[in-house]
């Protein structure tokens, strides 16, 4: 290969070959492209690590293999991507001594976002020099781990940490944010001042008995745990908590580490709906690349469903040896605005923590269907959410769902309509409840069937409403479940394809149907609003359709449920203060014989105010859940009305 007389330097950008046949005289244009390939192949190498391919003028293969693993070994699995980004070679001419020469520039390309960093790329170039042996034909690269990073020696210690971003916070109906960082204390046993198995297992049960965990279980996980380690036993808010440093400071190996997390105002308030966070977990750490053991995420509830967005960007630091070569500041995580009104939720839980049995007690505002409140209390499991996520069969209340379907049909508040005593369907006899009165059996107007919750008007109407059209009216008044909240949820399980004797005891809440607290609320808010509303937790970007329910149809129902309240079975709401008041009982027979108990329900609205109460065993939906009903609905006046005046 032969160059011309001239010194004058060429040039060459990658990728622009026509650039190379500015070496005029070089031979054959195969010959004057291995400069190019030789580039190339080097590219290929410090992105790999492997140089064993490569011609070495000075520098060793082995050395550069042993400094790109040092500089890989904190990325993982990433590597870089390395391109030839311009070839300038010095030909000194056929009669000069001197070799052809040239120096590659490589633009060095590290995708961060791989491991977690988000829209962030870490670009450095290097250069380094190659030696044209025309006898051997050969390009030999002159390389030393300077052309992996700029002044690399090789050897230096390369490390990637990370800085967690401030969490965004959960927004209440109030402008006002339920969920942002308060002081907490991590108690535990530092295992470094305990000198034997024998001293950790005495204090391990003691500090789990007086932070009440289960001793058994914490004196095993301290035990698992390393000989220098610090075992954590619970959590607690530095004011409020139900364990305080006094509680446990005298026993020996506690050891407190003061901390700030991501929570509401009191422990009760929405645990459930709002979630927690806490320590990731190896499963953690091995989905998401861009966590690191001692980070915080979010472990349920909100905060595990929306992390990625609660949980912002961690800043980033690369180091090699001593220097910080590439940082960036993390990005704080955004807010999400829930629906729930602090006041509004105390009340609704206090209401249920009452109950001495599981109970859920769901408002909504019709006008844009947020969640104001949605309190539970569950006797078995305080992990359940009995407001959101359990169904139950909905007795009496459900009959303005099939009401809806019968209006559909053909009838009206006004229209004349049956009420037997009992009624047949395959063999299967219904009857009204024990204390029905008479002077409502026979032919009545159908507002008052409504309103005095006579069961055979509806078991009877079987032939004229189908599944089908039950099922779609149950979608109409919001018992959607494929329309979210934003958290998990459930709002009923209503069969399109029940026949006959099953079919009957589905138009009034028994048989098959089910649902939750939230999905009768929601019934309860699309009569009050006059369309299907769609209850949200979590604000929407957009809305979804709300044209099932028309307005007359909203009308119907509302003056089908204003009976309940003016002369049927909750007269007690009629004295409450403000706007009248439309309401529905339910009591679901549950079980048999000895074992049989009622599911107890009331569903009502006032104003621009929805509300259901649910009680998994009662008397009677109007004896037991109608005051519970007139509490809710005077309290939440007053909240309603100091925020207007304030």
């Amino acid at each position: 290969m032969r160059f011309s007389s001239s010194a004058r330097p060429v040039v060459l950008t990658a990728g622009v070959l026509t650039l190379l046949t500015a070496l005029s005289g070089c031979g054959s244009e195969d010959e004057q492209a291995q400069i190019e390939d030789a580039a190339a192949e080097t590219a290929e190498a410090i992105a790999t690590g492997d140089f064993s391919g490569l011609d070495f003028a000075s520098g060793s293969p082995e050395i550069l293999a042993e400094a790109a693993e040092n500089l890989h070994e904190p990325f993982e699995e990433l590597r870089p991507e390395v391109a030839v980004a311009d070839i300038t070679v010095d030909d000194p001419g056929e009669d000069s001594v001197r070799p052809p020469t040239a120096e590659v520039t490589f633009e060095h390309s590290w995708a961060l976002e791989e491991i977690g960093i988000d829209g962030e790329d870490w670009s450095y170039d290097t250069e380094t020099s190659f030696t044209y042996e025309e006898e051997e034909d050969i390009w030999y690269i002159e390389a030393e781990p300077e052309i992996l990073f700029p002044g690399y020696a090789g050897h230096e210690n390369v490390s990637i940490s990370t800085s967690e971003a401030d969490r965004g916070r959960i927004i209440g109906d109030n402008g006002r944010a339920i969920v942002h960082n308060r002081d907490v204390v991590h108690i535990g046993l530092d295992k470094t001042q305990l000198d034997t198995e024998e001293a950790q297992a005495e204090s391990a049960r003691e500090l789990a008995e007086a932070v009440g965990i289960d001793p058994q279980t914490y004196q095993e996980t301290v035990a698992a745990y390393g000989d220098e380690a610090f075992v954590e036993a619970i959590t607690v808010r530095t004011e409020g908590g139900h364990v305080t440093a006094a509680d446990v400071e005298d026993i020996p190996g506690v050891h407190l580490n003061y901390d700030q997390m991501p929570l509401a105002e009191s422990s009760d308030f929405a645990p459930n709906l709002l979630g927690r966070v806490g320590p990731v977990t190896a499963e953690h750490l091995e989905e998401d690349p861009s966590l690191n053991s001692g980070d915080t995420v979010g472990l349920s509830g909100l905060q595990a469903v929306h992390e990625e967005r609660l949980r912002g960007t961690p800043g980033i630091n690369i180091t090699v040896g001593e220097q910080t070569v590439f940082s960036t500041d993390p990005e704080p995580g955004d807010d999400i605005t829930i629906g729930l009104n602090p006041r509004m939720q105390d009340l609704a839980q206090g209401i249920v923590d009452d109950q001495d049995v599981t109970a859920g007690l769901v408002a909504i505002r019709p006008s844009d269907g947020a969640i104001l409140a949605a309190a539970s209390h569950n006797t078995e499991s305080a992990s359940v959410d009995t407001a959101t996520q359990s169904t139950y069969a909905p007795g009496s209340t459900f009959k303005v769902v099939s009401a809806l379907a019968m209006l559909r049909d053909g009838l009206s508040p006004e229209s004349t309509v049956s009420c037997p005593e009992m009624v047949t369907v395959h063999g299967q006899q219904f009857r009204n409840v024990t204390g029905y009165q008479d002077q409502y059996v026979g032919n009545i107007p159908f507002n008052t069937a409504v309103a005095v919750s006579c069961n055979t008007t509806f078991a009877a109407a079987y032939d004229d409403v189908t599944s089908a059209e039950l099922a779609q009216a149950a979608r109409d008044l919001g018992l959607d479940n494929d329309t979210g909240i934003g958290l998990h949820a459930i709002k009923a399980s209503v069969p399109e394809d029940a026949d006959l004797n099953l079919h009957a005891a589905n138009l009034f809440g028994q048989g098959t149907v089910e649902t939750s607290t939230l999905g009768m609320a929601a019934v309860a808010a699309s009569v009050a609003d006059g369309r299907t509303v769609h209850p949200w937790l979590v604000q929407r970007d957009e809305e979804p359709d709300d044209s099932g329910l028309s307005a007359e149809e909203g009308e119907q129902l509302r003056e089908l449920m204003a009976g309940t309240v003016d002369y049927g079975t909750l007269r007690d709401l009629d004295s409450i203060p403000g706007p009248p008041v439309y309401a529905k009982t339910g009591t679901a027979e549950v079980g048999s014989g000895d074992d049989a108990y009622s599911h107890t329900w009331v569903i009502g609205a006032q104003g621009d105010l929805a509300v259901a109460v649910f009680l998994e065993e009662g008397e009677w939906g109007s004896s037991t859940n109608g005051p519970l009903m007139r509490e809710f609905l005077i309290g939440a006046q007053e909240i309603l009305d100091d925020a207007q005046g304030s």
